[in-house]
């Protein structure tokens, strides 16, 4: 009886063991796959913070890239308006140098008529002896710009020349060359990027009616071009200058629920405040 009991307490404390260790050994595996838990859902949200921050400062980028290059479209134009006010005065002053003698008294006006006729003919009788002893040279004043030659410049050559001129703010020959380049390649590697400048070459020329049509092509023909923000974008600013705001704004707000967090976007958005 004694013995019975005996083993009985022995087998009682050997269960009590095993399960004291398997009651460890799953709170010890409980405890290291919380650990594993926790560190796992810290790591995800540390990488999405990230994530999250790498996409705003790509959508700050292009938002920088887009302000650039509108600026500096900007900037050209000012260029542009400024040289021509320089011209304008240039030829009001030749104007008037060219007005003031024929103010001058009669007796002096005759003597400065007899004095230029003098020099005239001196300076003639001089200018044929030298042409007839040298050969005729080309005038300084002659372009050298390469002229249009479709068989002897290739598509890339031709389209860099277009883009050279709009970027320079030769508007109307950009227009001339892009025509010329998209007569020559209409299905070429730069047809969408020539339609584009040629676009924007119209609307800084504030030809409006022109900018929308060329906009327009991109997004009727080339809708899956990279290009079709910057069209859509361009178009709103055809669509202002032709008093259309209503279109207007309904194209940048387009550009707004279509490529959100880019640069154009932002573009859009602040355009759409001064409307």
């Amino acid at each position: 009886m004694n013995l019975r009991h005996t083993q009985t307490v022995t087998t009682h404390r050997s269960l009590y063991g095993r399960a004291f260790r398997v009651s460890v050994a799953i709170t010890l595996l409980t405890a290291v796959a919380a650990a594993q838990t926790a560190f796992s859902q810290s790591s995800n949200d540390a990488m999405s913070l990230l994530l999250d921050q790498n996409r705003q400062l790509q959508a700050e980028i292009q938002a920088l890239r887009g302000q650039l290059d509108e600026q500096g479209f900007e900037i050209k134009k000012l260029q542009r308006d400024s040289l021509n006010r320089y011209t304008d005065v240039d030829q009001r002053l030749s104007d008037l140098e060219v007005a003031a003698p024929q103010t001058a008294p009669p007796a002096t006006a005759q003597r400065a008529q007899g004095r230029t006729s003098a020099v005239n003919q001196a300076s003639s009788q001089s200018s044929q002896s030298s042409q007839s002893s040298q050969p005729s040279q080309p005038s300084p004043n002659a372009s050298t710009r390469p002229s249009l030659q479709p068989a002897v410049l290739s598509e890339q050559q031709l389209y860099q020349m277009a883009y050279d001129s709009v970027i320079n703010s030769h508007f109307e020959r950009s227009i001339a060359e892009f025509d010329q380049y998209l007569g020559q390649y209409p299905e070429g590697r730069f047809v969408t990027n020539a339609h584009y400048w040629k676009g924007q070459a119209y609307l800084y020329l504030e030809r409006f009616e022109e900018a929308r049509s060329a906009y327009e092509i991109i997004l009727e023909q080339y809708a899956d071009s990279s290009k079709l923000p910057d069209a859509m974008y361009g178009l709103g600013l055809a669509y202002q200058g032709m008093g259309n705001i209503q279109r207007a704004r309904q194209m940048l707000t387009d550009i707004k629920r279509r490529f959100p967090n880019t640069g154009v976007a932002n573009l859009a958005d602040t355009r759409l405040l001064s409307l």
